[in-house]
């Protein structure tokens, strides 16, 4: 099984040289008639065992006969810790992208992919849509009601967490993902609120507001996946597609048309948008976690690290 180890060595080495693609090239010819209970013409294998057991038994040479000897049980071994290893490795990557930490969600553990523990603690102005007309050097303090608003996981939950997002807004739209890694995974725990800011100075952030608050008076059970429907498309909005996306998600489209004709929702809108000026918004997204406000865009593990802080006050 040595073949395999040299695939997978040479293969990495032929990407830097040229020599080496020659070898793992072999490597691989080995390889597949292994698997196929072939002999190896090459004979790669046999001569690997000899040039590296010849070196050993220069410096040592009862454990290069020893290795000599067993080569075959030492491949094995060498080759399972191979897979082993590349399971790991996958399995990190994977966590990393998913959670921010290679251990899994519920491991806050040294992760070496950011050995710093420096992942998602991006500075504000990097992760927050900014109006010039707002004014940041204000306190933030929620002031509002949410009693009316869209809402997802558990109503009666200790701890409520409230965005204030405007659907036109990149940086809004950078928190979804991470805004669903957590709902996913507190659904139970938390309850979590949208109220609608549009920004001013973005294109169709205050038509997409009334569209989706259409959604949430008429057909809430649609809400979310509209919600993230707006942001999935939010490089190609337009009137027509937000009308398209009702149809997308199964709403009813005729009060949907209705709600938008008759201004249904923009008493809920313009309330969403005074209660974040109250607040002393001035940029999205701005997240309250048990009233407590953090400015742009907040990573799962930065989430996490929060909700854990506020249960142990229970």
């Amino acid at each position: 099984m040595i073949c395999i180890i040299a695939l997978f060595v040479f293969g990495i080495l032929g990407v830097f040289s040229a020599k080496y693609r020659l070898i793992a090239k072999e490597a691989f010819d080995c390889v597949f008639r292994k698997l196929t209970f072939r002999r190896c013409d090459s004979r790669l294998d046999s001569r690997l065992k000899a040039q590296i057991t010849g070196k050993l038994m220069k410096r040592h040479q009862g454990l290069g006969r020893q290795i000599y000897k067993n080569f075959e049980i030492i491949s094995w071994i060498f080759t399972i810790l191979l897979f082993v290893s590349l399971f790991y490795s996958g399995q990190g990557i994977y966590y990393f992208a998913k959670y921010g930490n290679c251990n899994g969600p519920d491991n806050n553990g040294f992760c070496i992919f950011d050995p710093l523990n420096n992942f998602g603690n991006n500075n504000e102005s990097e992760t927050l849509c900014h109006s010039p007309e707002l004014q940041s050097n204000k306190t933030l303090s929620f002031s509002g009601s949410i009693d009316n608003n869209p809402f997802i996981g558990n109503k009666n939950a200790s701890i409520t967490i409230v965005e204030f997002g405007c659907f036109s807004c990149p940086n809004t739209k950078t928190a979804v993902p991470e805004v669903k890694k957590l709902i996913d995974k507190y659904n139970d725990s938390i309850m979590f609120v949208y109220l609608d800011f549009p920004l001013p100075n973005h294109a169709l952030s205050y038509e997409s507001s009334l569209a989706a608050s259409c959604i949430w008076i008429n057909n809430p059970d649609k809400y979310w996946d509209y919600n993230f429907k707006i942001f999935d498309n939010q490089e190609k909005l337009s009137l027509n597609l937000l009308r398209q996306l009702t149809i997308n998600v199964g709403a009813d489209i005729e009060k949907f048309d209705s709600c938008l004709l008759n201004n249904e929702s923009k008493a809920l809108v313009d309330s969403d948008y005074q209660a974040g000026l109250d607040s002393n918004v001035y940029g999205t997204p701005t997240f309250f976690i048990n009233n407590k406000p953090y400015v742009g865009v907040i990573s799962f593990k930065k989430f996490k690290e929060i909700i854990e802080s506020e249960q142990k006050k229970e």
